[in-house]
């Protein structure tokens, strides 16, 4: 028992997978220098996120509903549907992710770097976290340090906290972990969504660029590879169940990284990047995989089980 409580908790430790919010005036968070720049008029907006359970896209489609009220021209959607080479179209760009490993998802930063130069245009990010979260500011500002690598401005940046959707931890026993955010996202969140989207744009009207420090934490040294390495060694039995898979594709195009191949049913474990979207985004429970031995079930079922409809974002007006 004593070893498996150890492996428990190095498993919280190392795949501790989720997304987290950082608002106004958290104590403890670096210093953001503000950097003098051109003033301007946003006409063109573009909202591009990645997202597999709903959060980080909720966000990124209200954000985008509360500029068009403002009557700017604005884009949104899932990155993995947005034509990179429209880019330089926009005057001003809003990324959103979650905080997977305690960074942006890899495969969302090897997007960004592909994109066309973008001198001059104005960035903000967000992203998204399960309950604490760890290492969220650097998540966000490595967004705003890859756009700045394609000659992009930042503006400002901000995280918004929600449940967990690291399945293990619910699926090991620990629901009461994950349901003391049950409440997340609330009408808190949107007021805070709402002071950040019209934050930016006042920023960008005003000449108020930003210049992003790291926040040096132990954290850094462990997150994306070292972490997903760690957390795949726990995860076995990962595939599809034929007798109960409905052939919808949903895993497939949560899938991130191509792992899944909706002819065959068969899961490349050695591509996964133990997302868990297709576990936590199946609807029939077909996508099977243990953790530490014990039957993961996924974010949908656990909202089932446990009566929570996350809460939509309210009229934009």
């Amino acid at each position: 028992m004593k070893r498996r409580n150890f492996l428990l908790g190095s498993a919280a430790v190392v795949a501790g997978a989720a997304a987290v919010t950082w608002l106004p005036g958290v104590a403890g968070r670096p210093t953001i220098d503000d950097v003098p720049i051109p003033p301007a008029q946003p006409r063109r907006a573009a909202v591009v996120w990645f997202s597999q359970t709903g959060h980080t896209r909720r966000i990124g489609q209200w954000i985008a509903r509360l500029w068009q009220a403002q009557g700017l021209d604005v884009v949104a959607s899932d990155y993995r549907q947005f034509d990179r080479a429209q880019m330089p179209a926009f005057d001003l760009i809003v990324l959103g992710s979650p905080v997977n490993y305690f960074e942006a998802p890899g495969h969302f930063q090897t997007w960004i770097d592909s994109l066309p130069p973008l001198a001059g245009t104005r960035v903000a990010a967000y992203v998204t976290f399960g309950g604490e979260g760890g290492n969220t500011f650097n998540a966000a500002s490595g967004l705003l340090d890859r756009m700045a690598g394609r000659g992009a401005q930042p503006v400002d940046l901000a995280l918004f906290g929600n449940m967990s959707t690291f399945a293990p931890t619910w699926s090991l026993g620990n629901e009461a972990r994950i349901l003391a955010y049950r409440h997340l996202p609330d009408a808190g969140t949107w007021a805070s969504v709402r002071r950040f989207a019209d934050g930016v744009l006042e920023r960008v009207r005003t000449g108020n660029g930003i210049a992003v420090p790291r926040d040096w934490n132990t954290r850094e040294l462990i997150k994306g590879t070292p972490s997903i390495a760690g957390t795949k060694l726990l995860i076995g039995g990962h595939a599809v169940d034929a007798d109960t898979c409905s052939e919808c594709g949903t895993c497939v195009g949560a899938c991130p990284v191509g792992a899944i191949d909706a002819a065959s049913r068969a899961v490349d474990t050695s591509r996964c990047v133990a997302c868990l979207g297709c576990v936590n985004t199946c609807p029939t429970g077909a996508m099977k995989m243990r953790f530490l031995g014990t039957p993961v079930y996924g974010f949908t079922e656990f909202l089932r089980r446990n009566a929570i409809t996350i809460a939509e974002p309210p009229a934009a007006g």
